[in-house]
């Protein structure tokens, strides 16, 4: 008769985890069982799946041409191609604080997919105070 097979310890569990490709996968074995979620969701193990599996790169964002999406053969492709489709790069849903005045991305301030915009175009204008507006142009909303 065969032995029965040993219970994976936390340890193991989190090696296969780790090897899961897709953060999709990652949240489909979360569901499977408490314990696997208890494993999943321990920010130590967070942080090594972070770190063996980085953010993919979607692209560009520049201020004259908007939002340049990966392209093919680069990974990424397919799911730039769906951001870009997905999101508002024009911010065409913040209000526009001056007649026929944009708002544009300021210099270097994006982070988590929100985008800083600011009313000045070109940042030439030395005002004290400026309109400044964070947004999200994955959800068409600002903050």
């Amino acid at each position: 008769m065969a032995e029965p097979v040993p219970h994976l310890t936390d340890e193991i569990m989190e090696e296969i985890f780790l090897r899961l490709d897709t953060p999709a996968a990652l949240a489909r074995a979360s569901t499977a069982c408490p314990r696997y979620r208890r494993v999943i969701t321990q920010r130590s193990f967070l942080r090594r799946y972070r770190k063996r599996h980085p953010p993919p790169l979607l692209g560009l964002l520049s201020e004259q041409d908007g939002f340049h999406p990966a392209q093919a053969p680069h990974p990424s492709a397919p799911l730039a191609r769906a951001l870009a489709a997905a999101a508002d790069f024009t911010y065409s849903f913040v209000p526009k604080l001056k007649v026929g005045t944009p708002p544009f991305p300021a210099d270097w301030y994006l982070r988590d997919g929100r985008v800083l915009l600011d009313d000045r175009p070109g940042k030439t204008t030395t005002a004290m105070f400026t309109n400044l507006a964070v947004c999200d142009p994955c959800h068409s909303a600002t903050c």
